[in-house]
């Protein structure tokens, strides 16, 4: 079974921001869901405390890479460009041959340059979309819940469908 490697963005993103555990039901079905310490660690808004520490522990393994898999030039590299939780994310989907779960760009951009398997959040709704987890309604519902939440992504136009929304964010 493949591996899904949650950052905390994306823990964010499906759990109090943008309520999608329903969602991580279906792709636990597919998919091992994983997250690291580091990445758990970022967690630390002391009002959703329990909250999180419940939504780990229905829907998560917390794991670590056994090593980092990265020689230490590029471990330096990634130090300075993005966060300990994030390279611990990649860190562990490189050992495990997972798929990383990113949401901010600087860690896209270096897991392409790492080779790195990823999606985000957006993607994993485009993937429920296509297999009919969700509807196109419920995905644009759910865009608007994590931009209100305060996700960081583009506003829909009116009138547009999830399907081009997501493809409009290359």
């Amino acid at each position: 079974m493949d591996s899904l490697v949650f950052d905390t963005s994306a823990l964010l993103n499906f759990g109090y921001r943008g309520e999608l555990a329903a969602l991580l039901k279906k792709l636990s079905g597919e998919y091992k869901l994983v997250t690291t310490p580091g990445a758990r660690d970022e967690l630390t808004d002391p009002k959703r405390k329990g909250y999180y520490a419940d939504f780990l522990g229905r829907h998560f393994t917390v794991q670590s890479a056994a090593s980092s898999p990265f020689d230490l030039i590029t471990f330096a590299r990634l130090t300075r460009i993005i966060d300990l939780g994030e390279i611990t994310v990649m860190s562990l989907a490189k050992e495990i041959n997972g798929m990383a779960v990113l949401d901010e760009t600087a860690a896209r951009s270096e897991a392409k340059v790492l080779d790195l398997r990823f999606t985000g959040t957006l993607g994993l709704l485009h993937q429920a979309l296509q297999r009919k987890w969700l509807t196109e309604a419920e995905c644009l519902a759910r865009v608007v819940k994590l931009r209100d939440g305060g996700f960081f992504i583009p506003r829909l136009k009116s009138n547009q469908t999830f399907a081009d929304y997501f493809a409009a964010l290359g």
